[in-house]
């Protein structure tokens, strides 16, 4: 009898896994909970990290040097195995992916913190053509893509896994199977375990994740005996404007302000960072997030004025990602903002931005202290007046703008995350784990629900990491299956 693999999720680590298993003959049945394939690997990202892949020649940066990189980053807290499997695939990764229809070309790294590092990038090229030919391919080779499909309940006898009870277009139905598969990308769309998991208020943060992932795999895999003890991560990416009456609201000129380094303060009217962390995306989302989950950047009317009618030499932390996307040259500028005065009453009507003649008023629209607001606000000024940043040290060419001229504005910055990281334990062949630390027979997980890997209590700042541990562990979890189904 033909063996059967069930994969759960059809985002980068399920396709990864999946054409795999076909490409050996195997029978698999993808199940996508929605109606489109690809997830946050396709939706949300624009490429993946690799090492020593074939288009990095003459680049001084091996699978050791990012191994040490990653281990060092995380002070040792990591597994080393995961680590060091997902660095030694990524090269043959970027092959598989061009073999199997999704092509990719080394970029630039798409941050500006990140511009002396090594390239490590792997852009898509045409994305979603790619992603169709991937999917194109794994059905052609005997591949069974099942869409409006979530997985319920891992069944199993005697030890073993017998099969899946799945929700199909509202039905439940059994599939008979000897292998799962779980990628189904943590649990960022499940409000309940998003709030039990945080720190800070589940009000101040901005989901980018993937709303279809309800950590629904990880609950079956615990119901099957799976370590679920490690706590998951959420991965902190800058920080974002939001309006609290419309999630889909977007103001240009907003977004602009907030991606580069005026003067913030947290919830106590304090200053928490040197503000130019905005150019390291990782970093400025764990400065954010470890703030309370907000802060406020603070404007003035003489800034106003002169955004107005001038543009500014700082670098939108996030023209780089756009332009290199586009393959356009970069600007290295902000503003003029035409519209300035009208775009932040737009954002003061959304209650993002407050507004106020003196800093009494503003601060009590802010609800923070008056007394450490004007202090800071005193201190920052004369640290702007010698041009050196002797509090937290930000760059000098961003001591240009002091805080004086009435009126004064507040802008507030959310915790933003990508997504969650880990929830279910496993090793590094990427087989599911139980307390004791034993492999349970024929279950896997890889991608974001795939715990003790490349973190320990942040999402490290190399780019592309967390889509490259997609891919990889997907395959990855797919070899180990297929070996397990040979024996």
């Amino acid at each position: 009898m033909l063996k059967t693999v069930v994969i759960v999720g059809s985002g980068a680590a399920g396709i990864g896994a999946a054409l795999t298993l076909v490409d050996k003959n195997y029978r698999v049945i993808l199940l996508e909970k929605g109606d489109k394939f690809g997830g946050a690997s396709m939706f949300g990202a624009q490429g993946l990290f690799a090492v020593e892949s074939k288009y990095q020649t003459g680049i001084d940066y091996t699978v050791a040097d990012a191994y040490q990189e990653l281990i060092d980053y995380t002070h040792h807290r990591s597994n080393s195995r995961i680590t060091k499997a997902i660095l030694e695939k990524s090269a043959e990764t970027i092959d598989w992916l061009d073999q199997h229809g999704l092509q990719t070309e080394l970029v630039n790294n798409t941050q500006e913190a990140h511009q002396k590092k090594p390239r490590t990038y792997h852009q898509y090229i045409d994305k979603f053509n790619g992603f169709n030919k991937l999917i194109q391919y794994f059905q052609a080779k005997g591949g069974r893509l099942l869409t409006k499909t979530a997985g319920k309940k891992i069944l199993m006898e005697n030890g073993q896994i017998i099969g899946i009870q799945v929700i199909r277009n509202g039905t439940e139905e059994t599939i008979e199977c000897q292998v799962i598969i779980i990628a189904d990308g943590g649990f960022i769309g499940n409000k309940k375990l998003v709030k039990q998991h945080l720190t800070i208020n589940f009000n101040n943060l901005y989901s980018m994740g993937e709303r279809k992932a309800t950590g629904d795999g990880i609950e079956m895999l615990a119901k099957i005996g799976a370590d679920i003890s490690q706590p998951p991560l959420f991965e902190n990416h800058a920080a974002s404007v939001v309006s609290s009456k419309n999630p889909k609201w977007h103001n240009e000129t907003v977004f602009s302000l907030t991606n580069v380094p005026f003067l913030w303060v947290d919830s106590s009217g304090k200053r928490f960072t040197n503000e130019d962390i905005c150019y390291d995306f990782a970093l400025w989302g764990n400065a954010t997030y470890v703030a309370g989950g907000y802060y406020y950047f603070l404007l003035d009317q003489k800034i106003i004025d002169y955004l107005k009618e001038n543009s500014l030499n700082w670098t939108d932390s996030f023209e780089r990602t756009f332009k290199t996307l586009r393959h356009k040259p970069m600007t290295h500028k902000i503003g003029p903002f035409a519209k300035i005065d009208s775009d932040l009453a737009e954002a003061i009507n959304e209650n993002t931005a407050w507004k106020a003649d003196n800093l009494i008023d503003l601060s009590k629209k802010m609800m923070v202290p008056i007394n450490n607001l004007n202090e800071t606000v005193k201190n920052y000024n004369a640290l702007v007046a010698t041009g050196k940043d002797t509090d937290l040290y930000k760059a000098d060419k961003f001591m240009k703008f002091s805080v004086g001229q009435e009126p004064f504005y507040a802008i507030k910055a959310c915790s933003t995350s990508l997504g969650t990281i880990g929830g279910v334990a496993v090793d590094e062949k990427f087989n599911v784990l139980s307390p004791n630390n034993r492999a349970i027979p024929g279950a896997f997980a890889a991608g974001n629900t795939a715990a003790g890997g490349m973190y320990d209590d942040s999402y490290p700042t190399i780019e592309g990491l967390s889509c490259a541990f997609a891919w990889n562990s997907g395959r990855l979890a797919g070899e180990a299956a297929e070996d397990f189904l040979s024996k």
